[in-house]
């Protein structure tokens, strides 16, 4: 009779966004180990978005930060971030993203009412 192998589950790593939002979601954005990744995390992306040729890089960093804000429940920063990208959406007549922030800014603000 031949001894079974044990067998090994291999944890995939974490993304940067996906251990960002569950350490504001457990800890809170004081903790210093989330708030630390929250700074390196913006500095990376800010640094992303500089070396950009695309000129929607700054709106698409503000709809990143409000997804990740909303989705680590930090309701208030997420509708600031989505209002800062709507509104450079807007001043810079990009008509088409401004209609889809507003879109996927109504289908969260359903969504949440439909939870009430």
């Amino acid at each position: 009779m031949r001894e079974k192998l044990p067998t090994f589950e291999f944890k995939k790593e974490e993304e940067p966004e996906q251990k960002l939002i569950r350490l504001l979601k457990e800890k809170g954005v004081e903790d210093p180990e989330a708030r630390k990744l929250l700074l390196s995390w913006t500095i990376e992306q800010e640094k992303q978005v500089e070396k950009s040729d695309d000129p929607e890089a700054p709106i698409q960093f503000n709809l990143r930060r409000a997804r990740l804000y909303f989705d680590a429940g930090y309701r208030k920063a997420a509708d600031e971030n989505f209002e800062a990208a709507r509104t450079q959406a807007w001043n810079e007549n990009k008509k088409k993203l401004y209609q889809a922030i507003m879109k996927e800014m109504d289908e969260i603000e359903n969504s949440i009412e439909e939870q009430k």
